[in-house]
């Protein structure tokens, strides 16, 4: 199905480099238009092997790019010109994932220049007071008072991987346990069933369990011992789940049931047990009273992590360009 249809995208849609909507009888072009949402073509194509039309497009989509400073909901192929009444930016993550798969098939440093030049403009014209803006007109340069979701999920994780990929690719998703796709908004999703702990993966319904048997419900996870933790910490380095900077001592906390809860010390299980029925922890080791009084500073703290990982990524690109440099 796939191959059928971009072989028809191919013949009817391509103007080489760009892309236009056509009549879908007659194949006759009826809008010459790009479209923002269109930049995600390219790494599309380096997925499905077609690398030398995937360069071409994403260098006339970087073009629009550089010409404004973002790329615009509608740019007029016909005018060359933005598309009136299509002149927003709202930090949309399609180019830069573009760019991360063409730099990961290719190695060009030209994608880290791409990269570059895209963090340059986040940092000096979307960035405000709580985040970064919406960008309303990427001629003036107009913000507007938002920052969509995606941003955070897409957007500045592409760019992450971009320039940690130049670097080493020392990351979960280059170098990890599992091979991971990517879902069109960005999520990771290992392509494996054996991803939940040892002694958790057999007992919620639907789970993956290695030993064949079937699942045996929430009461064992009732029987979790102190003595199990040590398994789970033994299942992180058997799996290479070990992605917490942290390895502190072990520190469990129980209840007067002694049921084992809350996270444990060290460890990224993720989900807790509980969590995965929709069921709240049966305590937690940090008051409501302490997050109440911590939730001032977590305001201003998030409010320069954005900033502050973004700098980072302009670091990070000299750092690999020297790389490159060496090699």
């Amino acid at each position: 199905m796939f191959q059928e249809a971009y072989k028809a995208a191919m013949q009817y849609l391509y103007n080489d480099p760009w892309y236009v909507e056509v009549n879908m009888n007659s194949a006759a072009i009826v809008w010459p238009l790009f479209n923002s949402l269109q930049a995600f073509w390219p790494g599309l194509q380096v997925l499905a092997g077609d690398i030398e039309p995937a360069v071409r497009t994403h260098k006339a989509f970087f073009s629009v790019w550089k010409q404004f400073g973002f790329t615009p909901e509608g740019f007029n192929l016909a005018t060359l010109s933005v598309q009136p009444g299509q002149r927003s930016y709202p930090l949309r993550p399609e180019l830069i994932e573009s760019t991360y798969w063409l730099f990961k098939a290719t190695r060009d440093p030209m994608y880290l220049d791409v990269g570059r030049d895209i963090v340059v403009s986040l940092q000096y014209a979307a960035r405000c007071p709580c985040g970064y803006c919406h960008i309303a007109d990427v001629e003036s340069h107009q913000q507007d008072d938002h920052m969509e979701s995606f941003f955070l999920a897409e957007t500045v994780k592409y760019l992450w991987l971009l320039f940690d990929l130049a670097v080493a690719g020392e990351n979960m998703v280059e170098k990890g346990p599992y091979p991971y796709i990517f879902s069109t908004e960005g999520h990771l999703f290992p392509m494996t069933p054996e991803i939940s702990l040892k002694t958790e993966h057999c007992t919620y319904a639907g789970s993956f369990c290695k030993n064949g048997s079937h699942p045996e419900g929430m009461l064992n996870y009732l029987k979790t011992d102190v003595k199990e933790v040590k398994e789970l910490q033994a299942n992180e380095r058997e799996f290479g789940m070990g992605w917490c900077p942290a390895k502190e001592s072990t520190q469990v906390i129980k209840d007067k049931n002694n049921v084992i809860h809350g996270l444990i010390k060290g460890v990224c299980p993720g989900l807790s047990h509980w969590r995965k029925f929709g069921i709240s922890s049966l305590a937690d080791d940090v008051s409501m009273e302490r997050k109440i009084s911590r939730h001032s500073q977590d305001d201003v703290d998030n409010q320069q992590k954005a900033g502050i990982f973004l700098n980072f990524i302009l670091y990070y690109h000299g750092k690999s360009k020297e790389l490159y440099k060496k090699i």
